[in-house]
């Protein structure tokens, strides 16, 4: 029985979404040994920055960007570099599924963004997303019972209004749809930002066990994997169809931090992830729908 380029697809996108979550998890095993947020998304920025270059060259792809296209790349790089750093960051303070499902209402911030600045009307995706989506992280962070911590949610809800912003501006200049040179560029200026923090900070810290070197090894491997495949699956399945299934990361970073770091949610939590969860695929969901309406 011959597999469909679509089903092709699906699991080329369910792969990338379970290699984020390895990306979020690893992080913590390498941060439980000493190593630091500067240090990790440093050396994740490098690697993947390389590693983008090998496989776009290998396989051909164009890496050249018109000019103001790649100076909009450039500055996007920058600003999707500090929402990256402000999310590793977040996992050193609070559980991994509670960071990613804060940091997964950025659908809900990038869709309340477009309505505030005229890009978009009020819809019923907005108006249930906007809704389920606050709902359900109130009962996440717990906030009628023993709140969570203060900087970790911070850090990973900053995180979220960033990639919002880093999307909105995207949709604003950059006229391209060569999305996988895009991503390269903004890896140049992000690795260019973190060297030079090294340098000021002027300390590397690294793993002192072999548990937290294979944490510090897998995050960029996992990084890597998660953005070749996220590109790949798109290619089978279109962006619309893949941004649904990137909805399993969240669902994967919490069954991955109890697997193997013992993070374990309460109920409560975990309702609460379900219905943000449900609420982020209903903006998704009934945005895509919108253009074969009008």
């Amino acid at each position: 029985m011959k597999t469909s380029p679509a089903a092709i697809g699906f699991i080329i996108v369910i792969v990338s979404a379970l290699a984020f979550a390895g990306n979020n998890v690893f992080a913590v095993m390498s941060y439980e040994s000493g190593a630091t947020p500067l240090t990790l998304i440093t050396a994740r920025m490098i690697f993947t920055l390389i590693a983008l270059t090998l496989i776009m060259k290998l396989c051909g792809a164009a890496i050249p960007l018109p000019p103001r296209e790649r100076k909009a790349a450039l500055g996007l790089g920058l600003l999707n570099g500090t929402m990256a750093f402000c999310l590793m960051s977040a996992f050193d303070h609070v559980a991994v599924g509670l960071a990613v499902l804060v940091f997964y209402l950025y659908p809900v911030f990038t869709a309340l963004g477009a309505w505030l600045t005229g890009q978009e009307k009020l819809n019923a995706g907005l108006i249930v997303g906007l809704g389920g989506g606050f709902i359900g992280l109130a009962l996440a962070l717990e906030i009628t019972g023993q709140s969570a911590n203060a900087i970790g949610v911070g850090l990973a809800g900053f995180a979220s209004v960033l990639m919002a912003a880093t999307a909105l501006l995207s949709a604003r200049v950059l006229k391209t749809d060569n999305a996988r040179s895009i991503t390269l560029h903004m890896h140049i200026s992000a690795s260019i930002l973190f060297i030079i923090l090294i340098l000021i900070w002027g300390q590397i810290d690294l793993p002192t066990t072999m548990r937290g070197w294979v944490g510090f090894a897998g995050v960029p491997l996992f990084y890597t994997v998660a953005i070749v495949t996220f590109f790949a699956g798109i290619a089978h399945i279109g962006a619309v169809r893949a941004s649904l299934v990137m909805n399993l990361e969240p669902v994967a970073s919490i069954a991955m931090g109890f697997i193997l770091l013992g993070q374990v949610l309460s109920p409560r939590q975990l309702l609460g992830a379900t219905i943000v969860i449900c609420a982020v695929t209903a903006i998704k969901w009934l945005g895509a729908k919108k253009p074969s309406e009008s």
